[in-house]
């Protein structure tokens, strides 16, 4: 298994894990991220929304668009 940074607290390991799982989709998405955390940071619960952009020819306008800025 692969370390990670010492700056990724393991608390956090779950968060990341469940982005990681709906980051993939066949064309762009918006991803909100809701984390109820504790007064020390720990993540407590979380709540994830995921929006799909459509129609597909707009995702590919706004990926020009980012290229272009970059």
């Amino acid at each position: 298994m692969t370390e990670l940074p010492e700056d990724i607290q393991e608390t956090w390991y779950n968060v990341t894990r469940r982005m990681q799982s709906i980051a993939k989709s066949n064309g762009l998405s918006v991803i909100t991220l809701k984390i109820l955390v504790r007064a020390d940071g720990e993540p407590v619960t979380w709540q994830v929304d995921k929006h799909l952009l459509e129609p597909k020819s707009l995702q590919t306008a706004l990926l020009d668009l980012i290229d272009l800025n970059i």
